[in-house]
């Protein structure tokens, strides 16, 4: 197995192989994957076509990728760079953004961000790199110090929900404006990832879109988690959101697991970015290969269907359980909110034992998260759905 294809779920299981969405262990026992390497398997473990295209690939793969991509995003996306993970991409809209506009900082807005690759930039870079904690899309702040990274603290969940019709902007406006003359470039995920796959509030982007267009701010969405159809219905996150980034963050998924990371940048930054691909052709073949199998497919359309279907189902067997706080999520982007990370923990663990590979929340360690390939079918929501409610005390 490929490095990327499994990452670890349980310090008790090892893997050996994996065909569709099951994990087999060392004596052959499989186990249904609810996981996918954090979301990045989206057509599902060892398809042969993407293996293929890997082995064998085109020396024109990086080309006709970058074309490919093209036609799936907006045509005012006109450049693009190709990297060998997600985070070089992230952290090359943050260079292209502050090189383009001349401004010191980047505002994070999405916990996945803070907790791997911008907490670290950060890090290094504490001045021109600033986090912003918060618990969703609606931003209870827990904390933002300009020179120091923020320590995560115990949030809830917002409570003003679809409803508020953008007035969660509200909160942000003032610090906004203060740092406005200053910032470059503000990073959003349009469903957030490892912070809590929450379902945005589509009012507070488009008022946040409009707060950067008319203080010169560059927009960045970052798709390394919910985009390449994880999300239902459209292929990246943002297109469901109705807004139109600058810059467009892609990672592994785009090749099924196999390292990748792509910018896609508006055209105004012709003067600025510099063409990279800093990538080996054979996983822009993989990724060839994976769209190619999206299409014929139709996981789009299958990622938001099944999505659903497998909320209801969870809804209905556990969503009046006294240990479940919250069932949420887009398309195959699910998580389940528990009482405590102890109970978490322990569930995350009955569920492998019973056949079942869940994720865990790093930054919520309380969550469990379902993130399966989209080729997921009804009968292994079925047996998913039956196995998790099993495993509650």
């Amino acid at each position: 197995m490929r490095p990327m294809s499994i990452l670890p779920c349980s310090r008790r299981l090892t893997f050996i192989r994996a065909d569709g969405c099951i994990l087999f262990d060392e004596n052959d026992r499989g186990y249904l994957d609810t996981f996918a390497a954090n979301g990045n398997i989206i057509a599902g473990h060892a398809v042969a076509s993407i293996q293929e295209a890997y082995r064998q690939p085109s020396i024109q793969a990086g080309q006709r990728l970058i074309e490919e991509l093209q036609q799936l995003l907006p045509g005012y996306l006109e450049h693009f760079q190709l990297f060998k993970s997600g985070v070089d991409a992230i952290k090359s809209a943050c260079a292209l953004s502050r090189r383009f506009r001349n401004r010191p900082y980047i505002l994070g807005i999405s916990e996945d961000i803070i907790q791997n690759s911008f907490l670290v930039v950060s890090s290094s870079d504490e001045e021109n790199f600033t986090p912003l904690f918060s618990i969703d899309t609606h931003f209870e702040l827990v904390s933002h110090n300009l020179s120091h990274p923020p320590v995560t603290g115990q949030k809830r969940l917002s409570e003003l929900g679809k409803s508020c019709r953008g007035a969660c902007l509200c909160s942000l406006e003032s610090f906004f404006a203060d740092l406005a003359d200053k910032t470059a470039a503000i990073i959003i995920e349009p469903s957030i990832g490892v912070g809590g796959s929450i379902e945005p509030c589509r009012n507070f982007f488009g008022k946040l879109e409009e707060f950067c267009r008319a203080n010169g701010i560059d927009l960045i969405s970052n798709e390394t988690q919910c985009g390449i159809g994880r999300t239902g219905s459209r292929m990246f996150g943002f297109q469901l959101l109705n807004i139109h980034p600058d810059i467009v963050c892609i990672g592994p998924s785009l090749a099924n697991g196999y390292p990748i990371g792509v910018t896609a940048c508006a055209g105004h930054f012709a003067d600025h970015v510099e063409p990279v691909t800093a990538i080996a052709s054979s996983s822009c073949a993989a990724a060839l290969a994976t769209l190619q199998q999206i299409e014929k497919f139709d996981l789009l359309r299958r990622s938001e269907q099944l999505g659903e279907i497998f909320k209801e189902i969870l809804q209905h067997k556990i969503g009046t359980h006294k240990l479940v706080r919250q069932i949420r999520g887009l398309g195959m982007m699910i998580e389940i909110e528990l009482e405590n990370s102890e109970t978490a923990l322990n569930h995350h663990h009955r569920t492998s034992e019973l056949g079942l590979i869940t994720g865990i929340g790093n930054v919520r360690k309380n969550v469990i998260r379902l993130t399966p390939p989209l080729i997921f079918s009804g009968e292994d929501t079925e047996k998913a759905c039956r196995i998790i409610l099993e495993s509650l005390p």
